[in-house]
């Protein structure tokens, strides 16, 4: 009985949230933050150690702005490090969770020879700049042929560990490995290392990846999401529990499937070493959407009827959704249009009391706002 109760709440609740969450194309509003920058890929803030309100700006050729009341100042500046065009550039950021008293960053780009690269720096006493010299390579992938699909995503999970994520190697059906399914590869996973112990090297959380561009953990209850870029068929979202982060490496398919479906490439089988994991979302490449930008739980304050549902993007049709899932991973409220932007939506951000930003490639940022 107390199982059937327990469903039912489940359900009426769902019901409820369905009926109170607007589903037009026009249900949040987008606040213009900043704008001039070129060719963006991220925009940040660290949870501490920093003034309320400052956001990081990151752009794909190599620089990061530290904005404050309204006003940039550079930050770091590695262009001459940095191989820019098509997917390759500096493509994200982290702040250490001690940021407030180790000063450490990283970041993950493409270097000159193309291979990935993940660096760890630290800020000035007062965090408006970069020590020079203290840049440390922690982490270099290398991606031989095709220049696509670089993955690109930075993030720290609530238990302490640094998490990267990298493309497949690029080309189609993962035809440079195949990578994704092979275990011996660093390319086409999810990658973890302890920041206090880096000689204990990194380790494979995650395998069967085809481009997980973004990714996030939820900053309430630790849970992962990622956004992986499909082929020509699907756009997925992949969701873990905290409680299972760290144990059996999952696998999230690819190149066996994309999406939820079999996929036609034949070139590889299914590393059944770890679980597969299925996407808890999908959506088709219909009316013009080809890439998934993944994005964040929401848990700020301006939307009361958001909180809790993950927010995310198609790069080229600009439209913004979100779904909601329950603790089990099991979707709850399926995906709903929340606007249509008229920009392709590269990124999206964090601010330290949970705002989300939404990143135009083109150089401007925008905040989700009621």
């Amino acid at each position: 009985m107390g199982r059937r109760i327990g469903v039912i709440g489940v359900v009426l609740a769902a019901l409820v949230v369905g009926l109170l969450v607007p589903a037009t194309a026009s249900a949040i509003r987008l606040a213009p933050v900043a704008g001039g920058f070129d060719d963006l890929t991220q925009v940040t803030a660290p949870r501490r150690g920093d003034t309320a309100g400052v956001l990081y700006v990151v752009e794909q050729e190599g620089q990061i702005f530290r904005r404050r009341s309204g006003s940039n100042s550079l930050f770091l500046d590695i262009r001459g490090r940095v191989d820019l065009g098509g997917e390759r550039g500096l493509l994200s950021m982290a702040f250490d969770p001690a940021y407030g008293t180790n000063r450490f960053f990283y970041v993950y780009y493409t270097d000159n020879n193309g291979a990935i690269r993940v660096a760890r720096f630290r800020a000035n006493a007062a965090s408006t700049g970069t020590i020079p010299g203290s840049g440390k390579i922690i982490l270099r992938v290398g991606h031989p042929g095709a220049s696509n699909h670089n993955g690109g995503q930075l993030a720290f999970a609530a238990n302490g560990r640094l998490y990267a994520a990298t493309g497949d190697g690029g080309g189609g059906c993962d035809s440079e490995g195949p990578n994704a399914q092979n275990l011996r590869s660093r390319l086409g996973k999810l990658l973890s290392v302890n920041p206090r112990n880096l000689g204990a090297g990194w380790r494979i959380e995650g395998y069967g990846l085809r481009n997980p561009w973004r990714f996030s953990f939820d900053r309430a209850n630790g849970r992962l999401y990622i956004g992986d870029v499909g082929q020509g068929s699907q756009e997925e979202v992949d969701t873990r529990r905290a409680g299972l982060l760290g144990g059996k490496r999952e696998n999230y398919g690819w190149n066996v499937y994309e999406g939820r479906l079999f996929n036609p490439c034949g070139n590889t089988r299914l590393n059944r070493t770890g679980p597969l994991v299925r996407p808890v979302s999908v959506y088709s490449h219909a009316a013009g959407r080809c890439s998934i930008t993944g994005g964040f739980v929401y848990r700020g304050r301006a939307i009361n009827w958001l909180r809790g549902s993950y927010v995310f993007a198609d790069y080229c049709t600009g439209e913004i959704w979100r779904i909601r899932v329950n603790s089990d991973g099991r979707r709850v409220v399926g995906r709903r249009l929340l606007r249509d932007a008229p920009f392709n939506v590269t990124s999206f951000g964090e601010g330290v009391r949970g705002a989300l930003y939404v990143v135009d490639q083109s150089g401007s940022i925008y905040r989700l706002a009621a």
